[in-house]
């Protein structure tokens, strides 16, 4: 772990997982009980829960709200491969209004192989689940010769990355495990449980969805990338530019649709418009704002043009999926 002036560094890897804990805690003045983290100092809130099944398998439940930002770099061994599945469930929905304009939704998915970094911002609410085990442990669990997409991209040891948007169906089991870390009515199978559901239908959508898989990523593209998804890509009231992106990160239009392609299956801007759309669902379905404010609040220019827009992405218009509501 490391602090600068303006980054709080964590330096991370899946050997002896709880004791980077350990050593969180004692750097930022918290208490780690082999289960619980919880930090609250002058510049940082953190909770964290991260519970251990069958010896090699982790579910970690991350909330944190910094004054400067965390970041976190994840460093390759090759002692033992693991596979971790990073899902980003930041901003509640529950209440009319309660949203953000930062959002890191989305899953994850990397193996032991690949460096990745993951910066959070400052002054904002930050919420993920991590469910990491080891490729041995889940070979256990499936017969000797599974005939699916997931398990050839496991058994690849050289260093991939795996994106998918985050879907209604997985979010609901997010938040299900997250509602499970209140002590007072914690039940530890809910957590393997959930996950278990998380896999299965990650499984489901990498053979529906999948197009590429990613091997071999640039470490920098991988942060650059990730970096211009988390931090201008996740405000919908505003239509990215491509021409201010590309000179911001130093490069021609086309190179950074390219590599930002090679990462999320799709250009800039086409990506853009998927999540957006994934958001109008996901406002319908977690919060009771009407369809106009939504078509307002993500900037569509009139609700007949989110209506059109929905009903090409979905096959129905989103008042059938409000009407189901």
């Amino acid at each position: 772990m490391q602090i600068m002036e303006d980054k709080y560094i964590i330096s991370t890897s899946d050997i002896d997982h709880h004791k980077g804990y350990e050593i969180i805690a004692k750097e930022l003045g918290g208490t780690w009980d082999g289960e619980e983290l919880n930090i609250n100092n002058s510049w940082c809130q953190v909770k964290a829960n991260s519970i251990r099944f069958l010896g090699d398998m982790f579910v970690d439940i991350f909330h944190l709200n910094s004054k400067k930002p965390i970041v976190a770099q994840y460093t390759p061994n090759e002692e033992k491969h693991y596979i971790i599945v990073r899902i980003g469930c930041t901003g509640e929905f529950y209440r009319k209004g309660q949203s953000t304009n930062f959002n890191n939704l989305g899953i994850y998915i990397y193996n032991s192989s690949q460096e990745f970094e993951l910066e959070f911002p400052n002054n904002i609410d930050c919420q993920w689940v991590t469910i990491r085990f080891s490729l041995d442990l889940f070979n256990s669990f499936n017969s000797p010769n599974p005939d699916f997409k997931l398990k050839t991209l496991f058994d690849d040891k050289s260093p991939w990355l795996q994106y998918f948007s985050l879907d209604v169906e997985i979010e609901n089991y997010v938040k299900t495990i997250m509602a499970n870390v209140d002590p007072s009515r914690r039940r530890h199978i809910t957590f393997f449980s959930k996950s278990a559901d998380i896999m299965g239908a990650i499984i489901e959508k990498m053979e529906n969805e999948s197009t590429r898989l990613k091997t071999n990523i640039h470490p920098e593209d991988l942060k650059a990338m990730v970096r211009l998804k988390n931090t201008y890509l996740s405000d919908f009231s505003e239509q990215p530019n491509l021409t201010e992106l590309s000179d911001e990160y130093g490069m021609s239009v086309s190179k950074l649709n390219r590599i930002f392609k090679s990462i999320f299956d799709q250009p800039v801007l086409q990506f853009y418009n998927q999540q957006k759309v994934e958001e109008v669902f996901r406002q319908i379905t977690y919060t009771d704002k009407s369809l106009t404010e939504i078509a307002f609040d993500l900037n569509f220019s009139h609700i007949a043009h989110m209506s059109k827009v929905f009903k090409k992405y979905y096959g129905y218009p989103p008042s059938d999926l409000r009407d189901k509501k």
